[in-house]
């Protein structure tokens, strides 16, 4: 009994402490599609900024994910004929912004937008016709100046990484269609 003791206290000191070691977070990886469109957003825990405000962190992620590949699959359904494919694999996403505490006037952070923090999406993708890959390549996409772009009024959420995608999709996947 008294060697439990001491193996308890020891633990809780080495947590308190932050001596412990912690267990290695999985990778997170999740696929989303609409309609011809497949992205798989591969090692979400190493994304730079998908960082929730408000509610749950994984719910915010499944959302992200979601709204992105509706934006894109909206587009890209659009010309994507018979048979054709478009695949994404997400490597990296950071949010157009920053989240900052707001130091107990809220119980929720928020984001702020500024010219310091822009969009940015990696991936690979392929776009395929009955199984044979029409073309391939990997994308860093960035958008520098976001905010003074020209911008329509609404409420999307993730309006800036939205855009990123559609003229990802206009100036490289459409000419090839």
């Amino acid at each position: 009994m008294k060697h439990l003791l001491k193996l308890v206290l020891f633990t809780a000191t080495l947590t308190i402490t932050g001596c412990a070691q912690q267990a290695p977070t999985e990778p997170q990886n999740f696929l989303t599609n609409d309609g011809n469109v497949n992205i798989l957003w591969q090692n979400t825990n190493d994304y730079t900024d998908i960082e929730a405000t408000i509610g749950v962190q994984s719910k915010f992620e499944q959302y992200l994910f979601t709204q992105l590949t509706q934006e894109l699959g909206k587009l890209a359904n659009k010309h994507l004929t018979e048979g054709q494919q478009l695949d994404l694999t997400v490597t990296n996403v950071d949010l157009a912004g920053d989240v900052q505490p707001t130091f107990g006037a809220s119980v929720d952070d928020i984001r702020v937008v500024t010219d310091l923090y822009p969009p940015k999406l990696d991936f690979e993708y392929t776009l395929s016709q009955n199984g044979k890959v029409i073309a391939s390549g990997t994308e860093k996409l960035r958008n520098m100046s976001y905010l003074s772009d020209l911008q329509p009024l609404n409420n999307d959420t993730f309006r800036y990484e939205q855009k990123l995608l559609i003229e990802w999709f206009k100036k490289t996947i459409k000419p090839l269609l």
